[in-house]
């Protein structure tokens, strides 16, 4: 598109006696090799328009009084018709430092290059990974490399990213943070009682009980009897994922009766829940 350039030079040392009543200048047209007129001006400034973006040009100005022009003074080196500045480089990858199910918080570096021109703002942006686009989240001002997003929504999946603007424009995006999700980073456990109240079953049965357990990070989950951690065995098997834990036992043996406890631990607190489990038979034979 059209660019502009200003010029300025310093009025000639002798005006010939006759004061310079004007200055002309001319442009060397990078395509046809031609010196073209390109403006006027009374004083030893110009600002000369209609140039094309990203080509280099040179210039010559001659001084014009009543007896004529004076030799040209012509610019040392071309110029390129383009912003003084331009847009910074990309701002270093967002990390996000901290989160709850409503806000994210983000820490970034600054571009290497600012391009020139001071950095006016930063533009975080963000991601839901269910969807392609990327959506404007909030801006902060150019002196600050964080930030925090509260327009998310708890228990969906973001990525951020940061885009740096100066005078000339938006750089290109940031690497893309890693992912993280809307909920609280510290949550003491709370085991879901929902499916852990008395169990009676009969000899010989399966017993299987599923419980969702609550925390962040996740907990660590126990089962125990009688004070002793289990582990999974010949009719007992036990498997723990995160907020989640199954408890299984296969051929239950009246042996098996007793108080069960799960137990979920992690820095913000503990929660346990006991289990009272019967296992039912006809009598054993009369002594």
């Amino acid at each position: 598109w059209a660019a502009s350039v200003v010029l300025k030079w310093k009025k000639p040392e002798d005006d010939g006696g006759s004061p310079v009543e004007y200055y002309e200048i001319e442009k060397l047209d990078p395509l046809t090799g031609q010196w073209i007129p390109c403006g006027k001006s009374v004083e030893p400034e110009a600002n000369i328009t209609g140039l094309q973006e990203g080509k280099p040009y040179k210039f010559r100005v001659r001084a014009v009084n009543k007896e004529g022009e004076s030799e040209e003074l012509e610019t040392d080196h071309a110029i390129i018709a383009k912003n003084p500045f331009d847009e910074p480089s990309k701002p270093g990858r967002p990390n996000p430092t901290n989160w709850d199910k409503d806000f994210v918080d983000l820490e970034w570096t600054k571009p290497v290059s600012d391009g020139g021109a001071p950095i006016e703002k930063y533009i975080i942006q963000m991601r839901d990974k269910d969807e392609r686009a990327w959506v404007d989240a909030g801006t902060v001002p150019g002196d600050r490399t964080y930030g925090k997003v509260t327009n998310v929504v708890e228990g969906h999946e973001y990525e951020f990213r940061i885009v740096a603007v100066n005078k000339a424009g938006p750089s290109p995006p940031s690497d893309p943070s890693k992912s993280v999700i809307a909920k609280p980073r510290f949550l003491a456990p709370h085991i879901d009682r929902k499916n852990l109240q008395k169990k009676i079953i009969r000899v010989g049965q399966t017993l299987k009980i599923e419980a969702d357990v609550k925390g962040e990070p996740p907990p660590k989950i126990v089962w125990s009897l009688k004070d002793k951690s289990l582990s999974s065995g010949e009719r007992l098997r036990i498997e723990n994922e995160d907020y989640k834990t199954n408890f299984t036992l296969v051929k239950a043996k009246r042996a098996d009766t007793g108080l069960y406890k799960v137990t979920a631990t992690n820095d913000s607190g503990t929660d346990s829940v006991e289990i009272e489990i019967v296992v039912m038979s006809a009598p054993s034979k009369p002594k």
